[in-house]
């Protein structure tokens, strides 16, 4: 036997939104709920299962056109810097060797970055076949060099262009080459460079400035320095992956209709191909902020749309509730046929996160031993289909928790005045009811 129950209650987000959303299109197609619900299901499974891997085909297409981008940009410059080795010898050359490289985009446009990269391998291929062209010694060694290009490992491939203009420069000692090569080769091991990636710039500028070293003291006094870079590097590189596992997370919880660049800009990081600097994190959690709000909002509108379209499939009679009985709070009576002058009256408050649910009967009875029989028996009836109507909320994303329930006849049913109660058809219409449609105020 129960009287009174007080329940905590918890909005689970996904069950509660896609219950809801059921519960209207049953109602406007007159469908079975539970049809409905597995076809949204099945629909919003899809379009989830569309949209993440959509995501990670931008991420992925990011990240190897930025990736092939500053791949393709080293190259050039090494590919330049051994040409210009060679100018010193082949003076015709120095003029055919371009100035520059191509300039970065300066923003993340996919088709700007597309052309910028097609320009990269231009040029790489350009300055490839001027170099195939020397001819001497050299020129065998720089063909033989050119060939191997894709085949050895970048650290490799980055230390032998430099081997390379070692043996052109004079005045460097051509026996010491292998030594310093394997001295910065030694170092950057100890670099955890993803398959295919270019080596870092200030790294690159530190392995060369050490194989083209004029001295043994001045190779290992930068090999010091390499070693620093490298730990750098490697704080630096564990530092992206946790923030390129922070930009996806917010990804995910950020709304579809978040701002463009702002999705942009953590698809870069996302990506590891930019950083997360405080502006972005700043901007992201703001739009995070917002988009919870508005989330808030729904659900608890959700909410109120699930417990009145519930409590009409259980078989309960019971007013159109307003929207915002989970924001601002208020009490809702609902009955079935045959209950005389008896509803249940259950109150919300959105504070503390609460229901309270209590049997009550309109004034005009007479207090006797027979209407507190009848309380009881009305307070019972209400105990036994209380657990269904838990089970059903619940199932729909409307969870309670009773955390006090009274027993019957512990303390009086609650008499109100009629007007406090909403009106509803009758079959005892002899019996005196007051009717007027009024909703009892919080």
């Amino acid at each position: 036997m129960s009287g009174p129950i007080t329940a905590g209650y918890v909005l689970v987000q996904g069950i509660l939104m896609l219950s809801a959303q059921a519960l209207k299109e049953a109602r406007a197609m007159k469908c079975e709920y539970g049809a409905v619900l597995a076809q949204l299901r099945d629909r919003e499974l899809a379009i989830a299962q569309a949209r993440h891997g959509q995501r990670n085909a931008r991420l992925e297409r990011l990240a190897a056109v930025r990736g092939d981008a500053q791949r393709q940009a080293a190259r050039l410059d090494r590919l330049r810097s051994l040409a210009q080795a060679l100018a010193e010898q082949i003076p015709d050359l120095a003029a055919k060797v371009p100035a520059a490289r191509p300039v970065e985009p300066a923003g993340d446009d996919d088709a700007a970055w597309a052309e910028h990269l097609r320009a990269l391998v231009a040029a790489v291929r350009e300055l490839e076949a001027l170099l195939t062209q020397t001819g001497g010694a050299f020129g065998d060694r720089v063909r033989a060099s050119l060939a191997a290009t894709g085949t050895v490992p970048v650290i490799d491939d980055v230390l032998g262009a430099y081997v390379l203009q070692r043996q052109m420069r004079p005045g460097l000692d051509t026996r010491e080459a292998e030594q310093f090569r394997a001295t910065a080769a030694r170092v950057l091991a100890r670099l955890e460079l993803p398959a295919g990636a270019a080596l870092p710039k200030a790294l690159e500028a530190l392995a060369k400035a050490i194989v083209l070293a004029p001295t043994l003291e001045r190779a290992e006094s930068l090999a010091t320095e390499l070693r620093l870079a490298v730990q750098r590097q490697r704080d630096a590189q564990e530092a992206q992956r946790a923030e390129s596992a922070e930009a996806k997370r917010l990804l995910e919880e950020l709304p579809e209709d978040a701002p463009a660049p702002l999705l942009r800009a953590l698809e870069c990081v996302a990506a590891g191909v930019e950083r997360m600097d405080p502006a972005l994190r700043e901007a992201a959690e703001q739009t995070q902020a917002t988009a919870a709000a508005d989330r808030e909002r729904q659900e608890q509108e959700a909410a109120t749309l699930v417990l009145q379209e519930s409590l009409r499939d259980l078989g309960y009679e019971v007013d159109d509730i307003g929207a915002t009985l989970f924001a601002d709070g208020g009490a809702v009576h609902f009955r079935r046929k045959g209950w005389e002058n008896y509803f249940v009256r259950m109150r919300v408050d959105p504070r503390e996160r609460t229901a309270n649910f209590n049997v009550v009967r309109a004034k005009g009875d007479e207090e006797n031993a027979e209407r507190r029989r009848l309380d009881a028996l009305a307070e019972d009836r209400w105990c036994a289909e209380f657990p269904r109507l838990m089970q059903t909320l619940a199932a729909r994303g409307l969870e309670l928790d009773v955390t006090r329930r009274l027993g019957a006849g512990e303390v009086p049913v609650q008499v109100v005045d009629g007007a406090q109660l909403p009106a509803v058809a009758d079959e005892d219409a002899s019996r005196p009811r007051q009717a007027p449609r009024a909703r009892e105020q919080p």
